[in-house]
């Protein structure tokens, strides 16, 4: 574990959220997101690592929690020798954490609880009233224009501890979007424009869209796959011909299908829990990670096909296995130095915010989140395999 120490001038707002809480932070280096947390979230966390690695996969890596009274403390995965401690300087986190809400223009709005039905509340939630911070990988980093989507799921989107009047107001929200029929909505995306012609007097961030809660909360069962069309707007072709939209939509249902197994067989209860997907944006740039992806595919079945002395003479025997010896340290060399290579970052999958989570032995798989997951599953594989056979969604509805 890397030891890092950051100062309030360090910090700076996390520019990735596609929806969420205000108050979230970044690292300077952008690797990191702090994120105000109940101790509810830290727990499951901790307990994922320790006794529920398969669900733990699909979490963004827990670095540790930063108490922001002065306290820090760093969380290792079970049966992993500590690392360093994260020195993470508490004290000269509070106030930036205030100072990113003023510059911000945040004003502290009414609890959920407190708004009228009516009421479609702020745009992002209100930072939590909290001195715990919890420090994770951030999903986005590494890629060089991430396009991100945040999937709210359940139907049922409060737990037992919630009071009467913020239920009737999330059910409403239910009922009313697709959380109710689909069991998800779209929470909020932040997509770049890839195709758009960038204005030369900006730095081009002027091309990314960003979409709010109320822009999910617009599509019913029947048009929600406009907003993941909305999503997939990336531009150009692979090395294979396949168009990069339906290539990015095939690799992130794959992964909603690894986590819809998972979900299967884990017995946990989660109300506000959300996937992220986060995926190269720029097409130029994904065309090449996908080639380089595929060249280090083919190098390591090369690898592995590589066929081994098979010289048997008696006279020589000892020179067949010293070099058959010598062949195999190069070939444990070779693959040393492949995992040695950093994977091209294509895309991410992870379940995120789990202030309403835990772990419910003996009740059965989450039915509610697992409605959601579902239905997501099948919507990229419609958004791959449009009904007539012929081109991509968009070219269908043209």
């Amino acid at each position: 574990m890397v030891d890092q120490s950051f100062k309030e001038s360090d910090l700076v707002a996390f520019e990735n959220a596609a929806a969420g809480h205000e108050g979230v932070l970044s690292d300077p280096s952008g690797s990191l997101v702090i994120k105000p947390c109940t101790p509810i979230e830290v727990s499951f966390y901790e307990s994922a690592l320790a006794k529920h690695p398969q669900f733990a996969a699909f979490m963004p890596t827990f670095m540790g929690t930063l108490t922001l009274s002065g306290e820090s403390h760093q969380q290792e995965p079970e049966g992993k020798a500590p690392g360093k401690p994260m020195n993470l300087d508490a004290a000269k986190v509070a106030p930036k954490l205030k100072a990113g809400m003023a510059i911000a223009g945040v004003h502290s709005p009414a609890k959920a609880s407190e708004l009228p039905l009516d009421n479609a509340g702020p745009l992002h939630g209100a930072r939590l009233q909290t001195d715990l911070a919890i420090v994770l990988e951030n999903a986005a980093c590494g890629f060089t224009r991430p396009n991100v989507l945040d999937v709210k799921l359940g139907s049922q989107l409060w737990d037992s501890s919630a009071p009467l009047s913020k239920r009737a107001r999330l059910d409403k929200v239910a009922s009313e979007t697709t959380s109710s029929s689909l069991g998800f909505r779209i929470a909020g995306m932040k997509v770049w424009q890839d195709g758009a012609v960038p204005d030369p007097e900006t730095t081009g961030e002027d091309r990314y869209k960003v979409y709010d809660k109320m822009y999910g909360r617009q599509f019913t069962a029947d048009d929600v796959i406009e907003g993941f069309k909305d999503f997939f707007a990336v531009e150009g072709t692979s090395s294979d011909g396949d168009d990069l939209r339906q290539v990015m939509a095939r690799r992130l249902g794959d992964e909603v299908s690894k986590i819809r197994g998972v979900l299967e067989v884990e017995e946990s209860r989660m109300y506000g829990a959300s996937v992220l997907f986060v995926y190269e944006g720029d097409g130029a740039v994904l065309t090449k990670k996908l080639e380089k992806e595929r060249q280090r595919a083919e190098e390591q079945e090369q690898a592995r096909s590589r066929p081994q002395n098979t010289r048997k003479t008696e006279d020589d025997k000892t020179t067949a296995d010293d070099e058959e010896e010598e062949d195999d340290n190069d070939d444990e060399d070779e693959d040393d130095d492949d995992e040695d290579k950093p994977r091209p970052k294509i895309h991410h999958v992870k379940l995120i915010d789990f202030a309403h989570a835990t772990w419910t032995p003996g009740e059965g798989p989450d039915e509610n989140v697992l409605k959601g997951v579902r239905n997501v599953e099948r919507l990229l594989a419609e958004f791959c395999q449009p009904s007539d056979g012929k081109g991509t969604p968009d070219e269908k509805a043209a």
